[in-house]
């Protein structure tokens, strides 16, 4: 049986090594199984809600289309689009948000955070956002949507819209099933509090496709914690699972790709420490991350009995972490690849049209089914 698997990111300029682990590298898992019917958008209409300059809007969906390219999502495998291309997508979304009640998008938790964030353009894109979400996953049918835990609450929506539209008119959206990622949450350079994201600054995140010079300035200067914090490190050993079950307890069997703590358990963990030592914490547990996965395992043996015993020296594991950042293999042939299909930029743009002709057509199929079910034609 064939599964249809939708995911988009919204463009906003050059994708970080957050964006790679947390959602390109799963799609590439999903676009190598052949039961699956790939279907992966430039989610731009989503990056209207921050106001852009059109110059610099059109320039973060070429990076981010060149990113996608680049990182090996292949056209001949996954149907590849750019929202706006395709109007079926606002299309739906206009359909939905009239049996969408306000009162579902009022709880959906990013609102708050987008509407912190944006204090001077709160406009209504912010709150009807996952109803775009919604229409994006819904136009194709798709039954698996990857996603990160915050993200979890707009499927779930979307879940709920599509109970809602086929109990009102009949069958007609299967309910999308999630594909968790399964990796580390990345956060914040400059911020471990936050997740990795270019609104907070360069100095905040890593793009995938940073010179070895680059990555060595940014690791250097990211936050992280003096060593001298006993508390913090001691309870950082205690609780995270990952060391617990790894290195504490090796007779269990681990799973090697899973968080090291939830976002349940740093939600707790912040109301206990308090601000300034649950960014302690973070800034050790962020750095950590990061050996984590780019770090062999002898490495960060090391680095925790450093910790233990009161030895660590964290400018000699930041060169560790940016010599293995600098030669990651993958992020090596991405930087390769991307400088090759920059000098091409017209093959770039044929592809993403070419995608966006093949989503057209189902597209189109699917809101003539749709239309004529509620009594548009």
């Amino acid at each position: 049986m064939k599964h249809v698997v939708f995911s988009g990111i919204q463009p906003s300029g050059q994708l970080h090594i957050g964006n790679y682990f947390g959602a390109l590298k799963g799609w590439l898992e999903l676009q190598a199984d052949p039961d699956n019917e790939c279907v992966f958008a430039v989610v731009d209409y989503h990056a209207l809600t921050e106001g852009p300059k059109p110059t610099d809007l059109r320039q973060r969906i070429f990076d981010v289309s060149v990113d996608f390219l680049a990182a090996g999502l292949d056209p001949h495998k996954s149907t590849i689009l750019i929202q706006s291309f395709v109007n079926e997508h606002t299309d739906l979304a206009w359909i939905l948000n009239c049996i969408t009640p306000v009162s579902w998008l009022e709880r959906v938790p990013t609102f708050k955070d987008k509407a912190q964030q944006f204090r001077q353009n709160i406009n209504m894109g912010l709150l009807d956002y996952p109803v775009l979400m919604a229409a994006d996953i819904l136009l194709y049918k798709a039954t698996i949507v990857p996603v990160g835990q915050d993200q979890f609450a707009h499927l779930e929506l979307a879940r709920e819209i599509a109970r809602a539209f086929n109990a009102k008119y009949g069958q007609t959206f299967p309910e999308p099933k999630e594909r968790i990622t399964l990796t580390p949450k990345i956060m914040s350079l400059s911020d471990p509090t936050k997740k990795m994201s270019k609104s907070y600054g360069v100095k905040s995140y890593l793009a995938i496709d940073d010179s070895p010079e680059q990555i060595d300035k940014k690791i250097k200067s990211m936050v992280t914690i003096t060593g001298n914090e006993k508390d913090i490190i001691s309870i950082f050993l205690k609780l995270t699972k990952e060391i617990h079950q790894e290195f504490k307890d090796l007779g269990k069997k681990y799973l090697t790709d899973r968080e090291v703590r939830t976002e349940g358990d740093l939600t707790k963990l912040d109301k206990k420490l308090g601000d300034a030592k649950f960014r302690q914490f973070m800034a050790l547990y962020n750095f950590y991350m990061l050996l984590y996965i780019f770090a062999d395992t002898p490495d960060r043996k090391k680095f925790l009995a450093n910790l233990e015993n009161n030895s660590i020296k964290f400018s000699e594991y930041k060169q560790l972490l940016a010599d293995k950042v600098a030669t990651y293999p993958t992020f090596v042939s991405f930087r390769k690849k991307r400088a090759e299909l920059l000098d091409q930029p017209e093959k770039v743009w044929d592809t993403l049209r070419q995608g966006s002709e093949r989503a057209h057509i189902i597209a189109k199929q699917h809101m003539s089914e749709i239309k004529h079910k509620i009594g548009l034609i």
